[in-house]
Order: structure tokens, then sequence, then C-alpha cells
């Protein structure tokens, strides 16, 4: 296993890493200075857009734009003319705003409320032909969500920063979820449940905030876990012409990679492309 750092930049608040497999192109955010950044091959040089608010969410679209989440509803990014478009405000009953995001494997969206204390909050879907449904009304605040076929049936998986990753069984065509049951039990690990990516084993990669630490659980429990030299990592994808390079990104702190994109070589496990949302 090799870590190294990518770039000389430091993010305040980086977040919701997403490689774009046709554009061979690494996107993430910085939410405390409200920018969507991205590196064309994972590396060379920073490309830096202002964002209309606080943006927490990335997911590609079929159509080569991002839908990001910000401060008051789904907005649609073109990378190429580097201009935005609202998609969907959020519904009364998210009761602020989203945080993280991503696409299922038919091209919906699941999300959910952001909070940074705890507070009620709760897990949607959202489809462009049949707008917001409620997944689940108890997630303080939503993280690493991702949906695809795990042991043999199709499950949604919805991290929550103050407990665990649950997971669900799931209709993507309807929004339909089955009974929760946790997934990654962190009770005994160093750290609350960010960010996530799946590589194409079903193996759910985790970034454990304020633990300086990655854990990968599957079907069968925790698998194992992963030292990072760094105390607060938020989000991690896999990337690269083969996917075989994991990203990591996190916020600013006292160490001193502490807010940079870390790259990890030679894991012996790959990503899978990331699903993209369908526009209408």
């Amino acid at each position: 296993m090799e870590i190294q750092r990518i770039g000389t930049f430091t993010l305040g608040w980086g977040e919701r890493l997403v490689w774009d497999e046709r554009r061979q192109r690494l996107y993430f955010v910085d939410c405390g200075a409200l920018t969507l950044h991205w590196l064309e091959d994972g590396n060379g040089d920073l490309s830096t857009v202002a964002a209309p608010s606080m943006p927490t969410g990335i997911v590609p679209t079929e159509d080569g734009r991002l839908v990001v989440v910000l401060a008051d509803g789904l907005h649609l990014f073109d990378p190429d003319s580097r201009s935005w478009e609202m998609l969907a405000p959020y519904p009364d009953a998210v009761g602020g705003r989203c945080n993280d995001m991503c696409a299922d494997p038919v091209g919906n969206l699941i999300t959910g409320r952001l909070n940074l204390l705890p507070g009620e909050g709760s897990a949607w879907w959202y489809s462009h032909a049949d707008g917001w449904r409620l997944l689940d009304p108890d997630i303080v605040n939503t993280n690493g969500p991702q949906a695809a076929v795990l042991g043999g049936a199709m499950t949604l998986i919805v991290g929550d920063t103050a407990a665990h990753y649950y997971r669900y069984a799931y209709d993507p065509t309807t929004g339909a979820v089955g009974d929760r049951e946790v997934f990654g039990d962190v009770t005994e690990l160093d750290g609350h449940p960010d960010g996530s990516t799946l590589d194409e084993s079903g193996g759910l990669w985790c970034a454990l905030y304020g633990g300086a630490q990655l854990a990968r659980f599957t079907t069968d429990g925790l698998d194992q876990t992963l030292a990072v030299p760094t105390s607060n990592p938020t989000d991690l994808t896999f990337g690269g012409p083969r996917l075989d390079r994991l990203y990591v990104v996190s916020t600013t702190g006292d160490e001193e990679l502490d807010g940079t994109l870390l790259r990890i070589d030679c894991l012996d496990h790959v990503g899978r492309p990331e699903p993209r949302f369908r526009v209408a």
C-alpha cells in the first residue's frame, strides 16, 4: 500500500469525491470555501468554480453535467459552460438543507438532511419523474449513501454520522425500502460515519471522521480498517483508468496532512463506475 498527497492545495472542509470515468476527472468540493473543484486524470492543475451556496454532494448525470446539493435544493452544473440551473428545491418536510448524495442503478438520487449538531433528520429519494419521497424519518445526519446489489439483493446503504451505516431492501424504481438494519457497526471503532464508496466486490469503504482511519464493511460485517495520515477523513472514492486508486479528502486540523487530497495505491481492490442521475 502506498499513500501520497496530490497537489499542494489545502481544503478547509473537503467533501464528496466523485470520479467521472467518461471524462477521467476527479470532482470534489470544499464546503467551507463554497467551491467546486476538479483534477484532470486525478492529477494536474486544480480547477475551481465558486458555488452559489455551500455544496455538499455531487452526482454525475447521463448528459455530462453534475447534480450538486446546495443550500436551497438540488442544482445542475455544467462544467463546460460553468453555469448553474435549479433542478429541485427541497420539500418542506426536510426541515432544512441536504448533505451527501448518490445515484442508484436506475438513475434516481438518494440524499438527506444535514445536521452539524444533533437534531431531527431524515433520508430522501428523488426522481426527475416522480419528485421527492421519504425513505427514513430517523436519520440525524445523512452521509455516505450507496445503492447496489449486495449479497444477491438490491440494497440501499445510508450512513448516519450520529450512529452507524444502515441497510435497507430497496426498490430503486419506486423508492420503496424495507426494514432498517445495521450494515456497518462503528461501535468499537474510532470515528464517526462519513462518506463512503463501494468496490466492485460489494465492499463498502467508509471514511470515519475523527478516527484517522477508513473501514471496509461487507455483508459479513467489518472486513478491515486502514489508518490514514489525517485526523478527519470525510469522503473517499476509487478512480484512475482502472479504478484502482483510492482518493481521500478531509477537513483541516492539527495534523500536517489534514485538509489535503490523498491517493492510496496498491490496495488489491478496484472500484465501480459511479452511477449517474438520469435527467429527463
